[in-house]
């Protein structure tokens, strides 16, 4: 029985580690006809000595295979900034940069974005990739006001953020529970996150809880009549290089 047992949870380890770490998920969630637009959004990438720009190739030739009108990212782009400052990331410059959306690329950071000198380096590489930094600010992208918030854990986040007069409304914060503390979360349509990995193990009702993702951590809520939230279950991995019960993610908004 204790072999059984050995061999069974080597079996998962595997498994978690080696296998669904590489998957691809696909989610198409309508929101809204009413725009025509289709948006992407991946986060989490994570990238540090397990986790290669390799593990993103499938992910960016499923961007362009889809055409979206509008690219979101929303933060951790590295898993760790001191490792990561002692890298060539010409590599994934070149893939984000090629990412194309007619409306634009538009980011924000996470907590593991930031270190203790403060440094912006994770914020340069996505403005060399061609993305657009949202920090606490609103603006409107043709019928779109499209809101970002700097993060909650480590940044000075603006709660009472409010959207720009538009047909449709999008705000873009790293945390999820960072809807806890925002002053004007009913002005928004649509409020996207990342940061929980969905758990990142999920058993069940067992799930690894990270904090600023207690309450909310995976898939779609509705905060109000007016307002949904999203939270995308990421594509790296932090803390433990496992996998297990949430594949890493992209999601396309239909609006």
């Amino acid at each position: 029985m204790l072999k059984m047992i050995i061999v069974i949870l080597l079996l998962l380890g595997i498994y978690g580690i080696f296998i669904e770490p590489h998957f691809m998920r696909v989610r198409n969630i309508q929101i809204s006809q009413k725009q025509a637009l289709k948006i992407a959004h991946f986060t989490d990438l994570h990238f540090c000595w397990h986790t290669s720009i390799r593990r993103f190739r499938k992910f960016a030739k499923n961007i362009v295979k889809n055409q979206p009108d509008m690219i979101l990212f929303t933060g951790d782009l590295f898993d760790k900034v001191k490792w990561a400052k002692n890298k060539d990331w010409t590599a994934l410059i070149t893939m984000l940069y090629e990412l194309e959306a007619p409306m634009g690329k538009f980011a924000i950071v996470g907590n593991h974005d930031f270190e203790d000198d403060k440094s912006d380096f994770a914020q340069e590489i996505l403005e060399k990739s061609g993305f657009s930094i949202l920090k606490n600010n609103s603006e409107r992208v043709e019928k779109i006001s499209l809101s970002g918030m700097d993060d909650l854990r480590e940044g000075q986040p603006d709660f009472d953020i409010e959207p720009e007069t538009a047909d449709f409304s999008l705000l873009l914060i790293h945390e999820p529970d960072t809807v806890l503390k925002l002053k004007n979360s009913d002005k928004f349509d649509l409020i996207v996150a990342g940061h929980s990995h969905g758990g990142q193990i999920r058993i069940g009702n067992f799930r690894l809880r990270n904090e600023g993702s207690k309450a909310y951590d995976n898939g779609r809520y509705t905060l109000n009549d007016k307002t949904i939230l999203y939270v995308n279950s990421g594509i790296g991995l932090t803390f433990l290089p496992i996998r297990f019960g949430v594949p890493p993610e992209i999601v396309y908004y239909e609006i």
